[in-house]
């Protein structure tokens, strides 16, 4: 037996000292190769399957290219006028405190905010036609203050952006909001559910005057709400007859949270955040996400609270995001 580094060989195949040399970087050439073509296959598999920017970020924006010397904070728009009484499991106060947030969180990523509200939208012409149509198909005071942010956006001289004053940017940054706005067209970022919409003034006043159009106690929805009358046209009308240059699902909803122990609390997901614009905390995500433990940690919460202390949880979101996704 040949001990390590020395060789033996038959008597009957002598290799020369030349041979062995030859054998030797054979194989080692051979180990080589099959390196590189592993270490290739490898580097086409990552390309092919990562991508660099967020994945639900829309392709649009890849290709547009924003001012150089833009210095420009855009206007993240949100609407809110207080029903009488209250509204949606929430106190007046607890609206207020989350409309806070909501500007607060904006601001810091880069963006101006402005809450419009009733008067905003009563200049519209179609204003008195909405609520004779809204009062007929018998449509309560939360879901017309839902139709009234159309005419409200649609008053505004360049048109813009709205939010819902429930969802919170991820990485939609201020600088990312003007290169997108650059698409022409009516732009949605949650689908059929308006909770991230970007479009000029001419393509909110469109959809908004083919939702008039469309409202009717007959109408074939589950309820009629500004949200199931875009779905409506969404299904009925092409993208050109509804002006659509957009219409993506860009939106996290719920928290970007995973549970862990009870103690810490759920723990942010920086991969998950990262690939979607906003973080959509709604009534119906908050109950969701209270139950599988990935609402933000607040002593003694009860699922009962998710919607009064969305404004607390907002700000623990926004706060776990800058201190650990945007090092």
């Amino acid at each position: 037996m040949a001990l390590r580094g020395d060789y033996s060989f038959p008597l009957s195949s002598p290799i020369t000292a030349m041979e062995l040399k030859t054998k030797n970087n054979t194989k080692r050439t051979k180990w080589i190769l099959y390196f590189v073509a592993a270490l290739g296959f490898y580097l086409l598999f990552v390309i092919d399957n990562v991508d660099f920017q967020p994945d639900r970020v829309p392709r649009q924006l890849r290709n547009v290219e924003g001012p150089k010397a833009d210095k420009r904070r855009p206007v993240m728009y949100t609407f809110f006028e207080p029903v009488e009484g209250g509204c949606c499991g929430m106190t007046q106060e607890a609206h207020e405190d989350l409309i806070k947030a909501w500007e607060d969180a904006w601001q810091m990523h880069g963006w101006d905010t402005k809450v419009l509200n009733e008067a905003d939208a009563k200049d519209h012409p179609y204003f008195e036609a909405f609520q004779q149509k809204l009062i007929e198909a018998d449509i309560r005071e939360y879901d017309r203050r839902c139709f009234w942010r159309w005419l409200a956006m649609a008053n505004q001289e360049n048109g813009g952006w709205m939010s819902d004053y429930d969802n919170f940017p991820l990485a939609l940054t201020g600088e990312m909001g003007l290169k997108m706005e650059r698409v022409p067209g009516f732009k949605t970022y949650g689908g059929h559910v308006p909770a991230l919409i970007s479009a000029d003034r001419e393509s909110w006043d469109r959809v908004a005057k083919l939702m008039l159009d469309m409202i009717s106690p007959d109408l074939d929805v589950e309820i009629i709400s500004d949200m199931m009358v875009l779905l409506y046209l969404r299904r009925n009308l092409s993208q050109e007859e509804m002006g659509v240059s957009v219409w993506k699902n860009s939106i996290y909803a719920g928290f970007p949270y995973i549970k862990e122990d009870e103690e810490s609390g759920p723990k942010i997901m920086c991969k998950w955040a990262d690939r979607y614009l906003t973080a959509h905390i709604s009534h119906a995500s908050c109950q969701k996400a209270f139950k599988k433990n990935t609402y933000p940690k607040i002593e003694g919460m009860t699922i009962r609270d998710t919607a009064e202390k969305r404004a607390e949880a907002a700000r623990i979101m926004y706060r776990d995001y800058q201190d650990n996704c945007t090092q």
